[in-house]
């Protein structure tokens, strides 16, 4: 005991750590004879039997042993022993990754041989002792059978009852917002730290994944584990292990292809009266090899992967289905018009198609060193480039050089090295290193970027895309995590640490071009002013990626923490623990203006600082975590399990918010918006835009970003109960529920804004008006960042499963219905401060934020999904894999078009008020600079199209006389499934087995069934624009409206872009494994 407590001294005097990555599996358990008395000191050996692996323990005083540090897989041979007593032998044990399985044994007396052996406990992946919160594992059978065009791990994720994929394989988790998940391979992060990639994963704003899937071993995505090790996320962990060698050469190479000639036509309903048409000609293929096996037999081995993907994505597009007034012969002269003008081809705004090139390169060694102490060392590169071309639809024309140019390098390594310490002790090291290298460009020749009205809320757009004209971004992230664990007979201890260190190099300026937006065509054919222009410049000098002033800052992550996991009898285990957590930002730029004379002016008007100030880093925070949970297996024979636990989560933060304040300090980075008859005459020269103040001066200006002085990272207090039952017939049933309540939330607040608005509009609606004013005007909006403990989620699931095997088939299938809800006072869905709180649809203005439901809201999902394998004959195999998912649309919001009747965000934003009769409607006719444009509705007209619609709406039928809340609505449901048919040859070469198998994988085979079905719609934006703000009446409070009569198309647009299309979509393979 003495050297327990030593042992624990020693490690918490140098252990610190944030959140780590599972990496391997354990096994523990008890051995007794057949009365229950313990047999200490029996001996307990699992050999990996493809690689030769050994990990070995022996029973303590009580009888108890644990195995930790294991590799993920199997199978596994176990043999435990006694003198005396029968041996027990099982050759066929697999281990899941982040499993603790519970093997307990019964010996008999060797005078007894003839008696059974007693086993107790070993996982089936559903009854697992060591599962305490929901998750779920995918295993290599179901990545190689069900059904994956874009080979991302996004594609399984969706398996998860609590996980939401949508468009660019965006993973929410428990009603979480997507950048609150944690992501690891073999140990290491593996996120895109910095936060700008929807996907969360390094690389992943090219839309690439950061692995191959022929490199993964397995991984899992846990919701709520209350096991310590696990942290880093407020919605749930995506953690993955990649391949080893075995003490067999095993390697396969593979590709897989898809064209216009494997897709269907264009959806019926976004055909309308045209006839449907094929998609335009265009080719995506993938192909790589893998290899592994022994450098040594039984000690040394290694595994290579290489992938290679050439992938086109078209964006048809057809000019009738365009809801505008601008005609092809007008756009036509319009691209004319540039050219002849300015020397700018524009490109075309036609099946704009988009590519990605990437390759993915994975070299891994593994060292058995001895039987106590193993060596894994891993490095991936992963090359992207991608050609985004923004597709024309029936709101708005996209010309092609408006594209985004992408080029992403990501290079990690990570380093694993396992120990056995004594009889009772074990340790796992893990050290990664990433580099990541981001480079956003823009297509074409540099223009500015430009916007021009059309009728019916449509747009035209051309030149430079206005966020990639200055936008680079290197990141570097260390990390260091250790697992030390000590076995006390029923006790398991963990002490663990991860430090976490990054450092970030980020050039951004948006509009950096300039940015210009126009009421019609004509006005910039004439060269008319606009009604915007936009232009964000660094203060220092230069423009694109070579503007003075790039944020350049590093974080450090640390924390501690400690858990104890006491099996208390040998059905029930229960395990609690404690982390603290420390994050801390550097300090900054300092600006003394800011810091004395404007943080004065802004007191006095009260507002409340928190503390901040321009060049101040967060104060490091003490985020303590402490967490219990439970797994009770109430017969003790694997029947009925209840599972649960209850504690609170830290969650990583994007990188990007709080490194807006390194930037957006009123020193280096300026930005300017103005409108009406400020605006400048366009100017097609980027280096040369209208600048207020001007660069290079030493002025001071543009908007400011700090966080409160005692900020926190977001946490959330998780709770989960759960219940698996074994039904008759081998089915199991499944049960949990999740509850997420947030303690500390992040929230804005635009300090610069007044508190008291410049005038309260009148008439039905009333609400503040701001006047777009400021305090200060030497900068533009001050947003502090702090917290919030209000808004929660909560998720409810139940699933069905059965698995059936025979020497002729066999079957696995899975059905879950699901739903969940969450509500925040703001989502965070942007890259950039300012958005966040200037796209936040409200009532009374976003400094005025209420709860309301999260654009990450779940809502009704059913899924199910089938794995069939026919075994015809020893050398003839068919696969067939399937998945369903039906499930509710994503939330949106009735707004209005138009960002004057707020003024506090010049953003659409404002929520709309449902009136309740013609008069409550403020109708105005639809005018042209004042004068009334012929031919267009009248108000009475109007109110008739808006009162049958608000009729035909029930959400919009229940809020009249009130103003539409914050996603109330959603747009409707789909149903889609996706197949994969494979076919296998086995032959035999030498004695080597070796396999050709022929793919099909079928996304949306539901329209493939029939050309109505598998419809998939989405809003724009999550916003429905209801009617158009005009101005105001004479009085200059009254607004005036007139009503969008394409809102009713725009709640369900039918999406035909990517691979979550609405039409099918198929890729064939051919695979040769050996």
């Amino acid at each position: 005991m003495r050297k327990m407590y030593f042992a624990i001294f020693a490690f918490l005097t140098t252990a610190i750590a944030f959140s780590q990555g599972v990496t391997t599996s354990a096994i523990g358990g008890q051995v007794t004879d057949e009365t229950g008395e313990p047999l200490p000191g029996a001996s307990v050996v699992a050999i990996h039997t493809p690689s030769g692996t050994t990990y070995g323990a022996a029973a303590d005083f009580d009888g108890y042993y644990r195995i930790s540090n294991m590799r993920t897989g199997g199978p596994y041979k176990l043999t435990i022993s006694y003198v005396g007593y029968v041996e027990y032998s099982d050759d066929k044990l697999f281990l899941q990754l982040g499993d603790a399985q519970r093997v307990s044994v019964k010996l008999s007396e060797a005078t007894n041989a003839l008696d059974e052996i007693v086993v107790v406990g070993q996982s089936n992946g559903v009854f697992d002792s060591g599962k305490t919160g929901a998750g779920t594992n995918v295993s290599q059978k179901q990545v190689s059978t069900l059904p994956t065009i874009s080979r991302n791990i996004a594609d399984f994720a969706r398996l998860t009852p609590q996980a939401q994929v949508t468009g660019d394989d965006v993973i929410s988790i428990a009603g979480q917002n997507n950048r609150y998940n944690a992501i690891y391979i073999d140990g290491a992060v593996n996120n895109d730290v910095f936060g700008l990639a929807g996907n969360g994963t390094n690389g992943g704003q090219t839309g690439v994944s950061p692995i191959s899937l022929d490199a993964i071993e397995s991984f899992q995505i846990n919701v709520a584990p209350f096991d310590v090790r696990q942290s880093g996320f407020a919605g749930g962990s995506i953690n993955a292990i990649t391949k080893s060698g075995t003490n067999k050469v095993e390697g396969s190479a593979y590709g897989f292809y898809r064209n216009q000639d494997l897709a269907g036509k264009t959806p019926v309903g976004l055909a309308g009266t045209n006839e449907r048409t094929k998609l335009a000609e265009f080719s995506s293929q993938t192909f790589g090899v893998r290899v592994g096996g022994p450098i040594v037999n039984d000690k040394l081995f290694y595994f290579v992967n290489y992938e290679r993907q050439d992938n086109e994505t078209p964006q048809p597009f057809d000019i009738s289905t365009y809801r505008g007034s601008v005609t092809a012969a007008q756009l036509t002269q319009l691209s004319d018009f540039l050219n002849t003008n300015y020397g700018y081809d524009a490109g075309g705004y036609e099946n704009n198609t988009s590519t990605l090139k990437s390759d993915k390169l994975i070299a891994k060694i593994d060292w058995n060193i001895n039987d106590n102490n193993k060596l894994s060392l891993k490095h991936s590169y992963v090359k992207a480039i991608q050609f985004n071309a923004s597709g024309s639809n029936q709101g708005a024309i996209n010309f092609l050089n408006g594209a985004i140019n992408f080029e992403s390098v990501t290079n990690s390594t990570a380093l694993e090295f396992s120990s056995k310490i004594g009889s009772n002790m074990s340790n796992n090291l893990v050290v990664g290193y990433t580099t990541v290298n981001d480079d956003r460009g823009v297509a074409g020749n540099p223009f500015p970027s430009v916007q021009i009205f059309d009728s019916s809320g449509a747009s035209i757009f051309f030149g430079s895309e206005p966020f990639s004209t200055a936008n680079l971004l290197e990141q570097k992230v260390l990390t260091i995590a250790d697992n030390f664990e000590i076995y006390s007979g029923r006790h398991t201890i963990t002490i663990g640490t991860n430090n976490e260190f990054s450092s970030a190099y980020n050039v951004f300026f948006g509009n950096n071009f300039g940015a210009y937006r126009y009421n019609n065509l004509n006005d910039f054919l004439t060269g008319a002013p606009g009604n915007r222009y936009r232009y964000g410049y660094s203060l220092l000098g230069g423009t694109g990626d070579n503007s003075q002033g790039a944020a350049d800052f590093d974080l450090f992550q640390f924390g501690l923490y400690i858990q104890d996991q006491v099996n208390v009898t040998d059905n029930f285990k229960f395990t609690m623990g404690a982390r603290i957590d420390v994050p801390y930002w550097a300090d900054g730029l300092v600006n003394d203006d800011f810091n004395t004379r404007t943080v004065a002016l802004l007191e006095a008007n009260g507002k409340n600082l928190q503390g901040a100030r321009v060049g101040q880093g967060i104060d490091a925070t003490v985020h303590f975590s402490p967490r219990v949970g439970f797994n009770w297996d109430v017969k003790g024979n694997r029947s009925t399990q209840i599972r649960g636990g209850l504690g609170v989560f830290t969650s990583r933060l994007p990188l990007v918010w709080p490194g807006g304040a390194y930037n957006n300090n009123g020193v280096t980075a300026g930005s300017l918006q103005l409108t009406g008859s400020a605006v400048p005459v366009f100017n097609p020269d980027v280096n040369n835009q209208f600048a207020d103040p001007v660069p290079g001066t030493g002025a001071l200006g543009g908007d400011i970003n700090i966080f409160a002085k005692d900020f926190k990272l977001p946490q959330v207090f998780k709770t989960n109960i759960a219940i698996d039952q074994k039904l008759p017939g081998g089915v199991v049933f499944s049960a949990d529920f999740i509850w997420n309540d947030n303690i500390t939330a992040v929230t804005y607040e635009n300090l610069n804004l007044p508190n008291t608005p410049s005038f309260i509009t009148t008439g039905a609606g009333s609400r503040p008006n701001y006047g777009f004013g400021q305090l200060d005007r030497t900068y533009g909006a001050v947003y502090l960042g702090s917290n919030t403990g209000e808004g929660s989620s909560y998720n409810v699931s139940g699933t069905l499963s059965k698995n059936f095997y025979s020497s002729k088939v066999d079957v696995s299938t899975q059905a879950t219905y699901s739903y969940g809800d969450s509500d925040v006072l703001l989502d965070g869905t942007s890259s950039q401060n300012s958005s966040q709180w200037r796209n936040l649809e409200t009532v009374n203005g976003s400094n005025r934020p209420v709860l309301s439901r999260s654009d990450f809201s779940p809502g009704h999902r059913i899924i199910a999904n089938s794995t069939i394998e026919f075994k015809w004959s020893d050398n003839l195999r068919t696969r067939l894999g399937l998945f369903y998912e039906g499930a509710e649309g994503s939330p949106f919001s009735y707004v209005y078009n138009g960002s004057g009747l707020l003024s506090d965000t010049g953003s659409f934003s404002a929520l709309a008020y449902v009136p309740a009769n013609e008069a409550e409607a403020q109708l105005d006719f639809f005018r042209n600079r004042g004068v009334i444009i012929p031919d267009t509705p009248t108000p009475a007209e109007q109110w008739a199209s808006l009162n049958a619609f608000i009729e035909s709406d029930e959400y919009l039928s229940s809020r009249r006389g009130q103003f539409a809340e914050r996603n109330a609505s959603r747009s409707d449901w789909s149903h889609i499934i996706d197949l994969k048919f494979a076919q296998e040859f086995r032959f035999n070469v030498g004695n080597s087995l070796n396999k050709i198998e022929l793919t099909a994988d079928i996304f949306n085979f539901t329209n493939l069934l029939n050309k109505e079905w598998g419809v998939r719609t989405f809003t724009n934006f999550g916003q429905v624009q209801l009617l158009n703000h005009t101005g105001f009446q004479a009085d200059g409070t009254t607004p005036t409206f007139t009503y969008n009569a394409s809102a009713p198309d725009t709640q369900n647009i039918i999406d035909d872009s990517g691979l979550n299309s609405s039409r099918w979509q198929m890729q064939v393979g051919l695979r040769y494994s050996f």
